[in-house]
């Protein structure tokens, strides 16, 4: 795995792209880039078939150990790796130590391990196990075994931890993944730790900015799951910057979670090259479509989101968007996913999860375009102001969107 940038500042928004992935020599992505998110190696609600109705393009997809690592004792007994053993085999796959789209229960960590929560329960997960996982799973890429527990309201003390057990876990990550055959063209990416305590996080960066890594995961700042959506930029933007700023420029940097689309373009002004897609997801399981790229008088979308929620929507027979090209506005009706909704059809899941995915990636596409403009600043700013209308007409009383919030449970 190659990534290459033409961008000579560390802290602007840039394209580049990604190359020499082993498995698949042929796939090359552009950044910024949106991860797809999954659970368990398949896409939320969708088949491989709904999903291929969405995009026939490789996808590069987001693979978190809580919601596959049971799947290993399988994996390992029959001898096949990750992309075959979920017939995922024409995508790419960078697998995670975390599940960005549920919250990540606190503590539990102790001297050179870390908690892993499945759905049979905790897990203590030392730097072998995981490897011994990886080395099964064999993915495209992958980030080494670290400790992101930390938040804006975690104590110095437990930062310092923090960042003290994902060095000593990245050493004995780094150490099998030199020796191993099957790892050799693996990508390697080291988590950058410190919470919002920048002393900490520089010890963090002065660790690993020189290690052998294809590139970097900005962690600690949340604990994951749908409240990540309601950060600020401005709260994280300062610790991002200088984060960014220390790391070596031609470096990939990711951040995961489920930032909100103003939050994305910010921290994609701010340098960063990888997300995921787990806010379309928890939008979907908030009954809500996104419409935060639509521009059209015709859609009559003065929001960011439809809330299906809502009982306006009962003889609305126009589709989410008029000028969507997804499966779910050429053939469906407001009026018709609202019905779905109220009368709890698994399908209502599946035609907005098809919506939001659809278009998350025509938000990222139109986010490279801008930037190879030259008008990413003019892009932001119109996305901006579907976020401030919404904002208005709450202020207002009308048309109210409801505080999105999506119940803890873990895959």
């Amino acid at each position: 795995m190659k990534f290459i940038t033409s961008a000579v500042k560390s802290c602007a928004a840039r394209t580049g792209t990604l190359t020499e992935f082993e498995r698949i020599p042929t796939i090359c992505f552009e950044t910024p880039l949106s991860l797809i998110y999954t659970k368990g190696g398949l896409v939320p609600h969708l088949t491989k078939d709904a999903f291929e109705r969405v995009t026939k393009e490789p996808q590069f997809l987001s693979v978190s150990l809580p919601s596959t690592m049971l799947m290993y004792t399988a994996m390992k007994d029959i001898g096949v790796n990750f992309a075959n053993f979920v017939s995922m085999q024409e995508h790419i796959n960078f697998l995670l130590v975390t599940d960005p789209a549920y919250l990540t229960r606190s503590g539990f960590q102790k001297l050179d391990t870390i908690a892993v929560w499945t759905k049979t329960g905790r897990h203590t997960m030392s730097s072998k196990d995981y490897m011994d996982i990886v080395e099964t799973f064999k993915p495209d890429c992958y980030v080494a075994l670290c400790d992101g527990d930390t938040n804006i309201n975690t104590s110095k003390k437990r930062v310092m931890k923090a960042v003290n057990r994902s060095n000593i876990l990245f050493e004995q990550c780094l150490a099998r993944h030199s020796t191993s055959d099957n790892l050799k063209s693996t990508g390697l990416l080291a988590a950058i730790e410190g919470g919002y305590n920048m002393d900490a996080r520089l010890e963090s960066i002065n660790y690993l900015k020189d290690k052998p890594v294809v590139g970097y995961v900005i962690d600690g700042l949340h604990n994951n799951g749908p409240d990540v959506q309601n950060i600020s930029p401005q709260q994280v933007e300062g610790i991002i910057k200088q984060t960014i700023s220390l790391l070596p420029a031609e470096k990939l940097k990711v951040s995961m979670g489920c930032w909100n689309p103003l939050t994305v373009l910010n921290l994609i002004e701010l340098g960063v090259d990888i997300f995921d897609t787990s806010y379309p997801y928890v939008a979907a399981m908030n009954a809500e479509a996104l419409t935060f790229l639509c521009d059209h008088s015709t859609c009559n979308n003065k929001s960011y989101v439809i809330l299906f929620k809502e009982k306006r929507y009962i003889e609305d027979f126009s589709p989410i968007c008029s000028h969507c090209e997804c499966l779910t506005c050429k053939n469906h009706t407001r009026a018709y996913i609202h019905h779905l909704q109220n009368t709890r059809e698994m399908l209502f899941e599946i035609l907005l999860m098809i919506h939001n995915i659809h278009q998350y990636l025509e938000f990222f596409k139109a986010i490279r375009e801008n930037i190879k403009n030259g008008t990413f600043d003019q892009y932001k700013q119109k996305i901006g102001l579907k976020f401030e209308n919404t904002r208005i007409t709450e202020s207002n009383g009308t048309d109210k969107i409801d505080v999105k919030e999506v119940n803890t449970i873990h895959a």
